[in-house]
């Protein structure tokens, strides 16, 4: 019995084809970050400020609110993060050279130290 060849599917081609490995790898770091940590980082936020919301009462009803406000900047920095990164690797756009992400943790560390410093009143005023 003879097997028949099987036909073979046509790939579509990628835009990531036509970077060298060195961009491949930069591409992938960036989404594992941007699509990755932070929409995890604000799935956690928003999780835990769900939880805060339902199990306690009413008094911590503002603690639930800063995790929640805290949650969504994070998701939204992130898409948008992720969106601006095709700029730096699509030949079709005018490719521009990558600046590092200092602005972008110094914008996160100062919402993330503003977001813990409301919690610690709000929790300190109870």
């Amino acid at each position: 019995m003879e097997e028949t060849p099987r036909p073979r599917t046509q790939r579509l081609p990628s835009r990531l084809d036509i970077l060298s490995n060195g961009l491949k790898l930069d591409v992938r770091a960036h989404q594992r970050t941007y699509e990755g940590a932070y929409t995890r980082t604000a799935i956690g936020a928003l999780s835990f400020s769900i939880l805060i919301i339902k199990l306690f009462s009413k008094e911590f009803l503002p603690v639930g609110a800063v995790y929640t406000i805290y949650g969504c900047v994070l998701y939204f920095f992130g898409v948008f993060k992720s969106a601006s990164v095709d700029v730096f690797y699509n030949p079709d756009k005018d490719m521009v050279l990558y600046k590092t992400g200092g602005d972008s943790v110094l914008l996160l560390t100062v919402v993330s130290l503003v977001s813990y410093l409301a919690l610690l009143v709000l929790v300190w005023r109870m």
